[in-house]
């Protein structure tokens, strides 16, 4: 890949004027404001994606139409976990 997909996540967030994001991973859907780290933060990944006040919801457990949820007031993001994700 040419491109870090953090930082091409950050340059969809931009051109959208939007810090939220919807995420998938193989077994999670996670969503929320991206918090951004570039130039604030020395000791940061670029392999990580840090989101605030984040819904996890498991995609594998659910009864019909009740995914079960929880609530973090922060959550980083490997990047690498990514499948899907879309900036809402």
């Amino acid at each position: 890949m040419s491109k870090n997909l953090s930082e091409a996540i950050q340059n969809i967030m931009k051109e959208n004027s939007s810090e939220n994001i919807v995420i998938f991973t193989n077994h999670l859907k996670i969503n929320g404001p991206v918090h951004e780290f570039k130039g604030k933060c020395a000791d940061c990944h670029e392999c990580l994606i840090g989101l605030q006040d984040v819904t996890i919801c498991k995609l594998e457990d659910y009864e019909g139409d009740d995914y079960f949820c929880f609530e973090y007031d922060w959550l980083n993001v490997n990047v690498s976990e990514i499948v899907a994700f879309s900036i809402i």
